[in-house]
């Protein structure tokens, strides 16, 4: 009954919406050469240019370096909550767009001009609103710039980027006809070194978003907020998620990927497992596990069906070998999800920045886990991030605190410090102790993964970890990472906070 109120009041926001722009004289005319001095929206200058209506567009998300479609869960989300269709929320992967270890600003412009072309493809409209974060900012100003994206866009948002914002048309940092606003924190993002004014871009809508990180910026529900209002002109009615309830079945679309190129991996087996936490501190993985086998793109689909107290775990297994087994840990859904991202770490081959981390990695009777989120960085003095221990009895073994001083995540490679999304544990130089911090390999102290030498036996039946980030608490069983083929105790272990 609460699915079918949902989807009815999403159904009756649509058409209100739709009959809204037509009292308005809203046109879906957006010709550069018609002012279309009908709008009613106050955005026709005195010089007689053509700007952008405001009104609901297909949108096209575009992710930065390290991340996935998955950067946009939440607020792909929160614009489904408030009418957009499937068909007008476009978040995707850019695949293989590293050239050595940094982003090829061509390749991912190339990705984002395809995209654009096949929403516009699929839809009456003649442009799309589009979001861009990191890396992917200047991957947008680069399809700008050269290669005609203002006549195929309508409102363009800079979110988080480099803050290199002066690249032109014409020597116009804000070519019309579209619209233009910046999303920046007030130097709490390391990216800014500490300058309140970087990503300010003259002509263009300039927010501030106080205190946020890099990734909060696109995760965080007030970015969510700015970006609605700027691409329809209105505030959205619906601006958080409800809280899990038992019985509760949502959609859930998953896509496995290789781990960092984010090319999809088709022939996987996925196992979908419920697990519980017990009133004596036991993760129980319960039983009636469905398995699935992704499809040529990746792509597989199911309806969870979750309470408060159970979350996921997605045991992922190639049976050619090419790759790690996975075990990936998620929290409660709230609402159905198009753009979860199953990571697989593949054995060899890929980009130069994913054959550093895979050979990075270390195997044997241990567990080795990453501490994952695509909505917060995991920062020391922000964030607390703890790793609690137990025996095969559930009694405590002692809790490590990874992001204080000493533990804190090192600088990568092209990163600022302590600022990563992911953070792996695991017991690199195999002594079954552990260390006093951060590992300095190439590999995986890099901007956004950064890791700390820890040991967790993965040897014994029932040893189990449980993961706390800023209250939220994720458990998991310590599964050997040396594994055999299809072992029910082998592989990696990802803990992936805020879907």
């Amino acid at each position: 009954m609460e699915r079918f109120f949902r989807v009815s009041l999403s159904l009756f926001t649509i058409l209100f919406v739709a009959a809204l722009f037509t009292v308005t004289g809203c046109s879906d005319d957006d010709n550069p050469a018609d002012p279309n001095p009908t709008d009613t929206t106050g955005n026709n200058d005195t010089t007689g240019h053509s700007t952008i209506d405001d009104k609901v567009r297909p949108v096209v998300f575009v992710h930065g370096f390290v991340e996935a479609a998955d950067v946009y869960t939440q607020m792909t989300q929160l614009f489904a909550l408030n009418g957009y269709t499937d068909d007008q929320i476009n978040a995707f992967d850019l695949e293989s767009y590293l050239s050595a270890s940094e982003p090829d600003v061509s390749a991912m412009a190339s990705q984002i001009a395809a995209k654009v072309d096949e929403v516009l493809a699929g839809t009456s409209e003649d442009r799309v609103d589009i979001v861009a974060h990191g890396a992917g900012v200047e991957a947008l100003q680069h399809y700008l710039v050269n290669m005609n994206g203002t006549e195929k866009l309508a409102h363009v948002v800079f979110a988080g980027g480099k803050y290199d914002l002066g690249l032109t048309v014409s020597g116009d940092v804000t070519p019309d006809p579209c619209k233009y606003m910046t999303l920046r924190s007030d130097g709490a993002d390391d990216l800014q070194n500490g300058n309140p004014g970087y990503g300010e871009l003259q002509g263009a809508t300039n927010e501030v978003l106080a205190g946020f990180d890099n990734l909060e910026l696109v995760t965080h529900p007030d970015a969510f907020e700015r970006v609605h209002a700027f691409f329809t002109g209105s505030q959205p009615e619906v601006t958080s998620f409800p809280n899990p309830r038992p019985g509760d079945t949502y959609s859930v679309r998953a896509r496995v990927i290789s781990f960092i190129d984010n090319t999809p991996v088709a022939g996987i087996n996925v196992t979908v497992v419920n697990v519980r936490e017990l009133s004596s501190g036991e993760i129980q993985r319960q039983s009636g596990a469905e398995s699935f086998t992704t499809d040529q793109d990746g792509y597989f689909t199911y309806d969870a069906s979750l309470g408060p107290d159970h979350f996921t775990e997605f045991w992922i297994r190639s049976l050619t070998g090419d790759y790690f087994d996975m075990h990936i840990y998620v929290q409660p859904w709230r609402t159905d999800v198009g753009t979860l991202r199953l990571r697989l770490i593949p054995k060899s081959g890929g980009s130069a920045l994913l054959t550093d981390f895979s050979a990075a990695m270390r195997t044997g009777d241990h567990s080795i886990y990453f501490v994952f989120s695509q909505n917060t960085v995991l920062e020391d003095g922000d964030d607390n991030l703890v790793m609690a221990r137990f025996d095969p009895e559930y009694e405590s073994m002692g809790d490590v605190d990874l992001l204080t001083p000493g533990n804190a995540p090192a600088a990568g490679a092209g990163g600022a410090a302590g600022n990563t999304f992911m953070l792996a544990v695991l017991d690199y130089d195999q002594n079954q102790q552990d260390g006093t911090g951060p590992i300095q390999a190439s590999g995986l102290n890099t901007f956004g993964i950064n890791s700390f030498d820890a040991y967790l036996a993965g040897k014994p039946t029932n040893h189990q970890t449980r993961i706390t980030l800023n209250g939220r608490t994720i458990g998991a069983q310590n599964f050997a990472s040396n594994g055999g083929l299809g072992a029910s105790n082998g592989g990696f272990s990802l803990i992936h906070f805020e879907y």
